[in-house]
């Protein structure tokens, strides 16, 4: 079997139980789709993706069932966490990570335009506008 070039920032990788990756061609960030297509309680799998932000988030998002790896690859961002009621920020730039914990909301700004990649637990993320918590 021949290889697949993919590319990460249109379409996306699903890592399932079983450690197989299947791959997500048009992915282009419908993560609604991504999750009935192919996650399931019994194994909800992690989303790999690369993803571009030219401008802060406007929102906070909470993953419940995992931890979320970021690894940015260009650019630099300051991403916040909520963590019982105390901000923690971390600046990360190229070939740097940060660790959103499970249940932790998280949210970022846009330092220059950052490119990561993203390997994430997608059931059950919630997203809260970031107006009802400022930072």
């Amino acid at each position: 079997m021949s290889p697949t070039k993919l590319t990460l920032t249109s379409d996306a990788v699903h890592l399932d139980a079983a450690l197989a990756c299947k791959v997500i061609p048009a992915f282009n960030h419908d993560y609604a789709r991504y999750i009935t297509e192919h996650c399931t309680d019994a194994d909800p799998g992690r989303l790999i993706t690369l993803c571009e932000s030219t401008s802060d988030w406007t929102h906070w998002e909470t993953h419940p069932l995992g931890d979320e790896l970021v690894l940015v690859t260009k650019g630099r961002a300051e991403f916040i966490q909520d963590v019982g009621g105390t901000y923690h920020r971390v600046i990360v730039g190229p070939n740097e990570a940060v660790i959103n914990r499970a249940g932790v909301p998280h949210t970022a700004n846009v330092i220059e335009p950052f490119t990561a990649l993203y390997i994430t637990p997608g059931p059950g993320t919630t997203h809260t506008p970031r107006s009802e918590k400022p930072v």
